[in-house]
Parts: structure tokens; sequence; C-alpha cells
């Protein structure tokens, strides 16, 4: 049975089987070192150059061999299996891998480049960072909803009209009647909640017009929740600033290795997160830019970023 990379700590002086990527090689004489990637991460893989003929970067390899401590002057820190390495005895190249039209490291791209060639693109470790942030943003979500008693429902995306007033809609042919792609789950939501009380959901929502803001966007994953039997707006903010600050708390905990990769960095919240009410933000807008926009439903992006600069301060 196949080992995971990250499991073969486990293995200590036993004989295993790993499978993986080749993330680099290196020769040194007779003897031949892998660095074999796995969904798990990297292990060392040590070969005798007859068994590792012919074995280049990105070939996807199964290998068996026994596991064994590395000496400590090899030791890698930066590699949660950086302590061991596997002495191979067999190795089968399942796959080989053809020449890359890039240096998948560095992968120094446009834009359009990356995403055309995102089969290759996402074996860079910092485009896989990505996605591992977005899934622990998304498991803190739900971890957070059902632990404050909120049932999780599927929305559906195609739907029979629009479902959310001021936001246009994609049409979706359906068989030779009318459809389209759901602005949000809000109906859905409403209707749950007279059953429910607390629910929740994630899915993907569809606003067919041009972005305003770099954070809007035509498709998104949304992250929806409703609740009944409230006293007041507080009461939504209290949950919304216990999920916030969950997700904040269980990403930096558990993607620690991904934020440093691009730099990022959860802002810390200490005691309650500020509030202010729409007319105070205003003021303070209007104390800082001389805009007078108290008559405005709502802040636009440019009074967000000014709200957002202040609080910085």
């Amino acid at each position: 049975m196949r080992v995971l990379n990250i499991e073969t700590k486990g293995y200590l002086g036993k004989k295993i089987k790993v499978a993986g990527w080749v993330n680099s090689r290196r020769d040194h004489g007779k003897i031949v070192f892998l660095d074999l990637r796995d969904k798990s991460g990297v292990l060392q893989v040590v070969a005798h150059s007859k068994i590792a003929e012919g074995i280049k970067e990105e070939d996807v390899l199964e290998v068996e061999g026994e596991v064994k401590e590395r000496p400590k002057e090899m030791i890698n820190p930066k590699l949660e299996t950086g302590n061991v390495e596997l002495k191979a005895e067999k190795i089968k190249i399942l796959v080989k891998s053809q020449k890359l039209p890039f240096d998948i490291k560095s992968l120094k791209l446009s834009l359009p480049k990356l995403l055309d060639f995102r089969p290759l693109t996402l074996r860079n470790e910092k485009q896989r960072a990505i996605f591992r942030v977005q899934r622990e943003i998304i498991d803190s979500f739900r971890k957070t909803m059902k632990n404050l008693g909120f049932f999780e429902f599927e929305a559906p995306t195609i739907v029979a009209s629009a479902t959310e007033g001021g936001a246009e809609v994609f049409h979706v042919d359906y068989f030779d009647k009318d459809a389209y792609l759901a602005q949000s789950p809000q109906l859905y939501k409403q209707i749950l909640v007279s059953v429910f009380e607390r629910v929740f959901t994630v899915c993907k929502a569809f606003r067919a017009e041009p972005s305003i803001t770099t954070r809007h966007l035509t498709e998104y994953i949304s992250l929806d929740c409703e609740m009944g039997f409230i006293e007041s707006w507080e009461d939504l903010m209290e949950t919304c600033e216990i999920v916030v600050k969950n997700i904040f708390s269980d990403v930096e905990r558990n993607c620690k290795k991904e934020l440093e990769m691009w730099g990022a960095k959860i802002p810390e919240i200490k005691g309650k997160i500020p509030r202010l009410k729409l007319r105070e933000a205003q003021e303070i807008i209007l104390k800082r830019t001389g805009k007078d926009k108290r008559e405005n439903p709502d802040l636009d992006p440019e009074d967000e970023r000014e709200i957002c600069n202040y609080a910085k301060e």
C-alpha cells in the first residue's frame, strides 16, 4: 500500500512504497538524490544511478525502499520530512514527462499563460498555496457556522427568475425555456430560515455586470448565512465577528508556510472589532477628505479605503 510522504516519519526502518512527481534531481557520482513531491509534501529519495537512469523533473514515479534517518548534517528544517529519507531499492516510472514550456519553480509568466497552462502551473508551490488558503477559509467558515448551530444547505445554481434585486443576471437556455444563473442564495436562505432558524451555504454566485472594483467578480464563491429570532442587528454583527476572527485564527495557524510565500500577514485583532455606524463613517470621511457624502446610502470603494486608512492609524 502506498504511503504519503508526510507519513514516512512514522515508518523509520521499515520498507514502504511512495509515489509522486520528481521535483528535482541532484547527481553525486553514483548516488542520485530525488526530491519526490506528492499532495502532502516533498520527500528526499536516495538511489543508485543505475536504477535512477533516465529520470528527470516532473516524471511520475513509484518508489519502493527503506525509510532511513538522515545524518544530522543532512537534516533539512525547511521540509516536514527533513529528518528522514527513502533509500530506494526499486523505482518504476509511471509517466515520462515531456519538455516543459517554462520553469515550474520560478513561474514568471503573464496571467493568460499562467491560466492556459493551469495543469502545469499548479505544480508550482506558490500557486498551490492559493488553493490551500482558500480551502482553509471555507473549512473554517463551515466549522464556525456548525458550532453556532447553523444548518447547511445546497442552493441551486440554475434558477427560473432573478433571486436578488440590484444585480444583472446571466441568461441560460434551459431546454427551450428561460433560466438564469443565481445571483445569490438569498431567496433560499429566507425560505429555509423559517424552518431551520439558522442556515448557511457555500455556493457559486454570478453577476452579469462589469466589475466595479478588483473585489467584484462576475463569478465568485459566496459564504452566506441567515438567522432568525434576533434581538437587533447587533446579533448579526456578533456572529460576523466570530466568523471573521475564527477564519483569521485558523488561516494563521494552519497556513503559515503559504502566507509566507505570498508575503501576506493576517491582521491582528485585539479584543472586539471596533464598530462604526454609517453616518459616523461618513463624518470621518468628511473631516479627512472634505467630501460630504452624508446623504449617500452606502460607502463606495473610495470611502472604504479611507475608512481602512483611518482604522490603521
